[in-house]
């Protein structure tokens, strides 16, 4: 084995490294207990579970679960941004409304780990479930009767709920995946959100599919994707509570005993001055920061009808380019360090195309303003394409992301407070992107630069801690050094709890 291959320090339990510690000296980090295998006798959990619980407990359902509710909720709120500024007859208003959503979830995400850790993972999905109505409510009402403070009062709330949504959903995806298959899982999940925008798109393309029509798209569009929202919140109350939840391989999530609510906030320090994201933060910032900016150059340069019709096509080819790169990451023979160096070859080789189209573009434009560009002029393929592989780059980045952090997951509730500081940083750039373009006079070139110099900026931390990928999960090596301590070796049982109703 190569020293490039060789197991980097302190990926395992007892390490040095603050991101990777569940158990040694650290006062704010009691020792790890478990009075459970990681392993379940599968004989025995099928012959006292009845088959509905072993369905409805089992990872792949849970994961379904939730790919339901972002479909339901970030998707459509994804489809409205992809009608181009909110699909408003300006970009400013839904701008500014989305700049507050931010920077209020990037606030919440930020105090995430302890809220959700907690509340518990159902009941935070269900409290961020319960939130997604007021965003289409929000746009309907502005589109209908001009009514702006409930759009942008609406934001500061749906900030506040999605956040707490958010948290628990990246914590609960990037614990629930059988190790050999979390790039699939993530894949499942990222094409749930782009299903959610093709039928966002269909019902776009459907109300505002003539020719010449200008300014924002029908007020009954935002009624559709207020009905759809409202559906998140019963699959919410249906997620089971993690430590009760089957992986697909028989194994289960690893959960680590509860901390104290002082320790929890004590902990936020700990994990966003760790080396993991330390290392990933700028490319957190970066990896939604694109989305202001291309939104603002769809509303500006697209009549309503193109804009329906990009809302509708763009989440085909990031389905197939999601379950690509899924298949990438869970190669088998190959070490998970190498495939998490070929993942962000994959990634930034595909965004450096789009950014360069992109900006090549802008400037055309800058020299040149085409007017409001419709489907039927020869313009509209080279000017709508980057927009269109953009909307794969991007989740590519974002899947790409999750997976790297789960590869350095120690317990269910590391994974949690990891997700919530990554989620942070998302929306910390999210909100400046969209803030940035509140300026009516700021061109998109100045957006585009922006993105392009950030991914440049991320990209050294993000191969010195690509190059820092355990062989294997941490996780995974806890559970075999509990079972080795405790004697049990490869013994197994099932849990008591698993067969109360």
């Amino acid at each position: 084995m190569s020293n490039f291959d060789a197991a980097p320090p302190n990926t395992h339990a007892g390490g040095n490294d603050d991101a990777l510690e569940t158990k040694g000296t650290n006062p704010m980090v009691p020792p790890y207990k478990n009075d459970r295998d990681d392993r379940v006798d599968m004989t025995a959990y099928e012959k006292s579970v009845p088959r509905w619980k072993r369905i409805y407990q089992n990872s792949l359902t849970q994961m379904m679960l939730l790919s339901v509710q972002a479909f339901c909720g970030p998707a459509m709120a994804d489809a409205i941004a992809g009608l181009g500024g909110g699909g408003l007859a300006t970009p400013q208003t839904s701008n500014i409304a989305t700049a507050i959503n931010y920077t209020m979830l990037a606030i919440v995400c930020l105090m995430g780990g302890p809220i959700v850790n907690k509340l518990g993972t159902k009941w935070a999905l269900v409290i961020g479930a319960a939130s997604f109505p007021i965003r289409g409510s929000s746009y309907y009402c502005n589109s209908k009767f001009g009514i702006q403070w409930y759009l942008i009062f609406g934001a500061f709330f749906t900030g506040i709920g999605t956040g707490t949504w958010y948290v628990a959903e990246s914590g609960s995806i990037m614990s629930l995946a059988p190790s050999g298959a979390r790039g699939k899982y993530l894949a499942f999940w990222i094409v749930a959100r782009n299903l959610g925008q093709l039928v966002g798109g269909a019902i776009n393309l459907s109300k505002n599919h003539e020719k010449g029509v200008v300014g924002g798209v029908t007020p009954d569009t935002y009624i559709a994707f207020l009905i759809i929202e409202c559906m998140a919140l019963p699959f919410a109350f249906l997620i089971s509570p993690l430590d009760r939840v089957v992986r697909s391989d028989g194994t289960r999530i690893l959960i680590s005993e509860k901390l104290s609510s002082k320790q929890e906030f004590k902990r936020i320090k700990v994990t966003m001055t760790s080396k993991l994201i330390m290392l990933s933060a700028l490319w957190a910032i970066w990896s939604f920061f694109y989305s202001g900016t291309w939104s603002t150059y769809l509303g500006t340069y697209f009549t309503v009808r193109a804009r329906a019709l990009s809302s509708l096509i763009s989440p085909f080819f990031c389905i197939v380019g999601c379950f690509g790169l899924g298949f990438i990451l869970d190669m088998k023979g190959v070490s998970q360090r190498r495939r998490a160096q070929y993942g962000l070859f994959l990634v930034v080789i595909l965004n450096l195309g789009v950014y360069i189209w992109s900006i090549v573009m802008q400037v055309q434009f800058n020299a040149n303003r085409p007017g409001k560009i419709d489907w039927d002029e020869t313009l509209y393929a080279r000017s709508f394409l980057p927009y269109f592989f953009v909307q794969t780059t991007g989740p590519l980045s974002q899947s790409y992301m999750y997976w790297l952090l789960s590869s350095f997951a120690t317990d269910a509730q590391a994974n949690v407070r990891n997700g919530a500081a990554f989620r942070c940083l998302e929306a910390v750039g999210q909100a400046i992107s969209y803030g940035m373009n509140t300026q009516i006079k700021t061109s998109p070139l100045i957006g585009f630069c922006v993105t392009f110099g950030l991914m440049a900026a991320a990209l050294y931390p993000m191969l010195l801690l690509v190059n820092q990928t355990p062989d294997r999960i941490p996780a995974d090596i806890i559970a075999e050094e509990q079972d080795a301590a405790d004697g049990k070796g490869v013994e197994t049982q099932v849990v008591a709890s698993d067969v109360k109703v």
